[in-house]
């Protein structure tokens, strides 16, 4: 089922999303992932598949915030659901830089039988690329890309912009 950016809220696909939030913290979690880090890759993970496939993994609607797109759902209905569900533990360290930052740490494994193989391999490729950026260059990133420069400040990305995105292009499915 393709989405688009106004149906978003209604399609969530919870056990996806909480299950590809547990993989980007086991798997792509060093000092660099917070939760800015962590919304580019929800973003790239939905993105990617919406323009490889015409839908996305999880149902997010992302928003174009100042650092970039922003899971609108991703505060409220999973990570904190995943922390009272004991599934991850959330800390805050500080950061000259930064100021106060947010560090995730699993506490159950995710199930990868809740992906089919494209899904299971993008979830790999997006922490195998993006391991080892910093915040600042996903954030650079993200505004270099058509769903975030052609959306309006605090209004919803259209996926239909995500053919302009140059990750795992190598994959994509016809």
């Amino acid at each position: 089922m393709a989405h688009n950016k106004t149906d978003m809220a209604a399609t969530l696909n919870i056990e996806k999303y909480t299950n590809a939030l547990l993989f980007f913290v086991a798997e792509c979690g060093n000092e660099k992932l917070g939760i800015t880090k962590l919304n580019k890759l929800f973003y790239y993970l939905d993105f990617i598949s919406y323009r490889d496939r015409g839908k996305t993994v999880t149902g997010e609607t992302y928003k174009r915030l100042p650092k970039g797109p922003f899971a609108d759902s991703l505060e409220e209905k999973i990570l904190k659901p995943a922390q009272e569900k004991k599934l991850i533990e959330r800390k805050e360290d500080k950061s000259e830089k930064y100021g106060l930052r947010n560090r995730f740490q699993t506490l159950k494994s995710y199930d990868p039988q809740v992906f089919d193989e494209y899904e299971r391999e993008l979830l790999r490729y997006l922490c195998s690329t993006f391991h080892d950026w910093s915040t600042d260059q996903m954030i650079a990133q993200t505004h270099s890309e058509a769903p975030w420069v052609f959306s309006k400040p605090s209004k919803a990305l259209d996926y239909k912009e995500s053919d302009d995105i140059e990750f795992f292009t190598e994959k994509a499915v016809a």
